[in-house]
């Protein structure tokens, strides 16, 4: 029974944004399992509606059940809605695009986004997973972490080189990393996207543990240093009001 509900739950992690249907073949390949077994989990699942079978292609794809789920998910944190004031009012003072990012195994994933007016803005989604180690809220969030907790995540997940910007060496990582702690912000240029950059800080909690990357995105050539350090101001005073609202009272760097 643990064996099929550790097979459950692996088989509906193979289902991504770029990948959102999956058939009985390809999953057996994946997870090592005979087609007759996989099928079996599926109908399982699927009697759950965690899954769903398409008529015209016979391929599985998610189930309205994992909606329902995610509305749980997000209704629990209720800091989201303290902070969706104050990150519509970034936006708005910013006119770049500002999202939220949380940590999620070895990824970072985008939990809320508010979109530049600009017709030239950030191409992400919301559930998106994205990697920690390019772009300045997997910083952030990479930075919140025990060095243990880092190095792991960072082994596992690997350092691939997105772009030529993306940091792929460990003790250039950690040397940011320790900026990052001191200042209590991260910047990234270009290291996630081509000819875009970003600059991020944290949300944290009452009891001062980081729970969010709050992040302002967009092309580069609008993140000049006067712009910047103007963007700068804004977030920090954005993170801060929304950390002091659900009960921290001071952010100063990650000390």
């Amino acid at each position: 029974m643990i064996k099929s509900i550790q097979s459950g739950a692996e088989i509906l992690n193979y289902f991504t944004q770029e990948a959102p249907e999956l058939g009985v073949t390809e999953a057996a390949k994946r997870i090592g399992l005979s087609k007759s077994a996989v099928s079996r989990i599926l109908a399982t699942l699927s009697q759950a509606r965690l899954v769903s079978k398409n008529p015209v292609n016979q391929k599985y794809r998610l189930g309205p059940k994992v909606l329902e789920l995610a509305d749980i998910f997000l209704m629990g944190m209720g800091w989201r809605a303290i902070a969706i004031p104050h990150l519509k009012e970034l936006r708005n003072k910013t006119d770049e695009t500002v999202m939220i990012f949380i940590l999620d195994g070895d990824h970072r994933v985008c939990l809320e986004i508010f979109e530049s007016p600009h017709e030239l803005r950030p191409v992400l989604n919301i559930g998106g997973r994205y990697p920690l180690h390019a772009g300045s809220a997997g910083k952030i969030l990479l930075a919140s972490l025990s060095e243990e907790e880092r190095r792991k995540i960072l082994t596992q997940a690997g350092m691939a080189r997105i772009t030529p910007n993306t940091i792929t060496d460990l003790k250039e990582m950690e040397k940011q990393l320790t900026q990052i702690r001191k200042q209590g912000y991260a910047i990234s240029r270009q290291e996630r996207t081509n000819f875009m950059s970003s600059i991020s800080a944290p949300i944290k909690d009452y009891s001062g543990k980081v729970i969010a990357a709050v992040c302002i995105d967009g092309p580069t050539f609008r993140f000049t240093n006067q712009n910047l350090k103007k963007f700068k101001e804004l977030l920090l005073a954005t993170t801060t009001k929304i950390s002091r609202e659900i009960g921290h009272e001071t952010i100063r760097g990650y000390r």
